[in-house]
C-alpha cells in the first residue's frame, strides 16, 4: 500500500471510529470507485455496513475483501460470523473449511467450525472440531464444556467429564447435581464476561399509575418458553400493570409469536441493537421491573441486564440454576425447586411462589391421537415415554429404563429423536443390556405442539430424566393425563418435575433414589388400576389443580411483583 493509500485508509478508519457510520459509508463508497479491489477498504466498508445494520451488503464486501486478499484470516472469519448470524451456517462452514489449511495454528477456526456444526446438529463433526480446537487451546473451558455436551447429545457416554467451576454455567447445570459447583461456575463466568460493562446511572424514582413490567427473551417464537407463558400477557391485571415484551430472537411468524405480540401492551424488537442500546431502550421506557427469561441458556443476553436498565431485575423460568450475576436481584422459584435452607446456592434473593414457579397455558390444544401403529409402535404392550432432549439421558437412568423393559413383557420405550445419531447409540446401549433394540422407538422432534400433545394419548407412563429433569415435557404429560415418575436431587434442575407433581397434587410420584424411582415405575407399569386412578385425577381436576390454574398463578405472580 502506498503512502497516499495508507493516509487515505487511516483517514477513513478514523471517520468510522468516530461513530459517524453514514459519513464513513459514503466516503468509502467513493474511495472504492477508484480502487475497487483494495482489501483494507473493502474490509472497513464491510464493518461499517455491519454497524449500519446491513448484513447482506457486509457479506458481499467481506467476500470481495477475501478475494482481493486470499486466505485473509480477519476478513474470512468476519465473513463466516456474519453468515452465521444470518443463519447461513452451511455457507459459513464452507468458508472456514477453505481457510483452515492456511492457518493451522489458529484455534479460532475449529472453535467456530464446532459451534456451526452444533447449530446444524452435525454432532460427530462438531466433536471432531472441538478435539482439534482443544489441542490448540487446551485451557478453553467453555469449549471443553461444549465438547462434553456434544457427547451427551449423541448419547455417547464414553467420556467422563472433568467437572470444575471453569466450565460455563449452562454446562454445570447439565452435567452435575451440584448446586455449589453451579454457583461457583456462574459467578466466575459473570465476573469474566460482565464486570467491565458499565451500568447506567440509577434512574429517578418512577411514579407510574401502573407498574411497568418488562419481559426480556429470545424465545418469543415457537419455543417451549412461549408455550408456557402464552396466557400471562393476557391475564395481567391492566388496572395495575403495563406489559412490555422485549424480543431479541428470531421472527418465525408463528401463531404463538403473533399471540404474544397481540397480547402484550408493547412488543419491542431489539435484534438490531447493541447491548448498550437495548439497555437504553429499556431505560427510556422506564421499566419498573425487568424479568429475564433466559439466564445462561443458549441465546441469553445477560449483557443487557449488566447495564442495569431497570431498578429491579429478576430472573424467572429460563435457567434452572443461579445466574451468579450481581445485577440480578431476585430469582423466582418455589418451596420444592429451592427448599428452605438451599438459598446459599443462589446469589440472588430467592422469591417463592406458593405452588410452583412454572406457569402453564390452559388454551393449548391436542389433536386427536393416532393409533399406536400410526406412530410406528406395536399395537400391543405398554408404552413408556420420555420426550426429553437426549442430552438429558444418562447411563444410570438408562439402566433403569432397560430394567423396566426387561420386567414388563411387550413394553416399549418411546423417546424423542433430538438428532439422528442418538437413536443409533441408544439402541446399541439397549442391546448391551440384553434388550431387543427394536423395543426403542423415536418420535420426530419437529411435530407441531398439537401433534406432540396428541402422542400422549397412547402413553401409559412418562419416565423423567436425572439430573436434568423435564420442564415443559413434564407439564405436557400431566396436562395430557399421563403420570410422571421423577427422581428429585439437590439442584433446581433436578427438582422441576417434583415441583410440577406437587402442584398437580401428586407428590407420591416423587422419589429420592434411582432404586425407589425404578420400584415406583414398575409398580405403576404393572398396576393398571393405579394408573387409571392417576389419569382420572389429572383429567377430572385438570383446570382446578394449582399447576394448571393459570389465573391463580398470575395473581400470585402479581402479588410478588407488587410486594417485593
Amino acid at each position: 500500500m502506498s503512502k497516499t493509500a495508507q493516509e487515505r485508509y487511516f483517514s477513513l478508519l478514523s471517520l468510522a471510529q468516530s461513530g459517524d457510520f453514514a459519513a464513513a459509508n459514503e466516503a468509502l463508497r467513493k474511495a472504492l470507485l477508484t480502487t475497487p479491489k483494495e482489501p483494507n477498504l473493502l474490509h472497513l466498508a464491510a464493518q461499517v455496513a455491519e454497524n449500519l445494520q446491513e448484513p447482506d451488503r457486509a457479506i458481499v464486501l467481506y467476500r470481495r475483501a477475501a478475494v482481493a486478499h486470499p486466505h485473509w484470516f480477519e476478513a474470512t472469519m468476519n465473513l463466516a460470523r456474519v453468515l452465521a448470524a444470518q443463519n447461513k451456517n452451511d455457507e459459513a462452514l464452507t468458508v472456514l473449511k477453505d481457510l483452515a489449511p492456511h492457518h493451522p495454528d489458529r484455534h479460532e477456526i475449529p472453535e467456530a467450525q464446532a459451534n456451526l456444526a452444533q447449530r446444524l446438529n452435525a454432532l460427530p463433526q462438531a466433536i471432531a472440531f472441538w478435539e482439534r480446537a482443544l489441542l490448540l487451546r487446551p485451557d478453553n473451558a467453555e469449549g471443553r464444556g461444549q465438547y462434553y455436551f456434544c457427547y451427551r447429545q449423541v448419547c455417547d457416554w464414553s467420556q467422563t467429564p472433568s467437572l470444575d467451576p471453569s466450565l460455563s454455567p449452562n454446562i454445570t447445570a447439565i452435567l452435575a447435581d451440584d448446586p455449589a459447583l453451579q454457583r461457583a461456575a456462574a459467578e466466575r463466568y459473570c465476573a469474566q464476561h460482565f464486570n467491565r460493562l458499565m451500568p447506567l446511572p440509577p434512574p429517578p424514582p418512577y411514579a407510574h399509575e401502573k407498574l411497568r413490567i418488562g419481559y426480556l427473551s429470545s424465545d418469543f417464537h415457537a419455543h417451549a418458553t412461549s408455550w408456557l407463558i402464552a396466557e400471562l400477557f393476557s391475564l395481567h391485571d391492566r388496572q395495575r400493570f403495563e406489559v412490555y415484551a422485549y424480543s431479541y430472537g428470531i421472527e418465525d411468524h408463528s401463531p404463538i409469536r403473533e399471540r404474544l405480540r397481540r397480547e402484550a401492551d408493547h412488543f419491542i424488537v431489539l435484534n438490531a441493537m447493541t447491548p448498550a442500546q437495548c439497555a437504553a431502550q429499556i431505560r427510556a421506557d422506564e421499566i419498573d421491573s425487568l424479568i429475564d427469561l433466559k439466564g445462561h441458556t443458549t441465546g441469553g443476553r445477560l449483557d443487557i441486564l449488566a447495564h442495569r436498565p431497570a431498578p429491579r431485575q429478576w430472573h424467572w423460568l429460563g435457567f434452572p440454576a443461579t445466574t451468579g450475576a450481581p445485577f440480578i436481584d431476585a430469582f423466582i422459584a418455589d418451596d420444592v425447586t429451592i427448599p428452605n435452607g438451599s438459598e446459599r446456592a443462589f446469589t440472588e434473593k430467592v422469591l417463592r411462589l406458593p405452588h410452583t414457579y412454572q406457569i402453564n397455558d390452559r388454551q393449548k390444544k391436542a389433536n386427536q391421537p393416532l393409533s399406536k401403529s400410526a406412530y410406528g409402535l406395536p399395537d400391543k404392550g405398554l408404552v413408556f415415554a420420555s420426550f426429553n432432549q437426549t442430552y438429558k439421558i444418562t447411563p444410570e437412568v438408562f439402566d433403569v429404563w432397560c430394567a423396566l423393559l426387561q420386567s414388563v413383557p411387550d413394553s416399549v420405550l418411546w423417546l424423542l429423536e433430538s438428532n439422528i445419531f442418538a437413536p443409533i447409540a441408544l439402541r446399541a446401549e439397549a442391546a448391551k443390556r440384553g434388550i431387543d433394540p427394536t423395543r426403542l422407538h423415536f418420535a420426530p422432534s419437529t411435530a407441531a405442539q398439537e401433534d406432540h400433545l396428541a402422542r400422549y394419548g397412547v402413553v401409559a407412563l412418562t419416565l423423567d430424566t436425572f439430573p436434568v429433569g423435564g420442564h415443559t415435557t413434564t407439564s405436557d404429560a400431566l396436562w395430557s393425563g399421563v403420570p410422571v415418575v421423577t427422581r428429585a436431587g439437590q439442584s433446581f434442575v433436578s427438582r422441576v418435575a417434583a415441583s410440577l407433581l406437587t402442584a398437580a397434587e401428586l407428590p407420591q410420584l416423587i422419589t429420592n433414589t434411582l432404586e425407589d424411582y425404578k420400584a415406583l415405575a414398575l409398580h405403576l407399569a404393572t398396576d393398571h388400576t393405579a394408573r387409571e386412578a392417576l389419569h382420572a385425577h389429572l383429567t377430572q381436576k385438570r383446570l382446578t389443580l394449582p399447576l394448571f390454574d393459570t389465573p391463580r398463578f398470575v395473581k400470585d405472580f402479581e402479588t410478588l411483583l407488587l410486594t417485593q
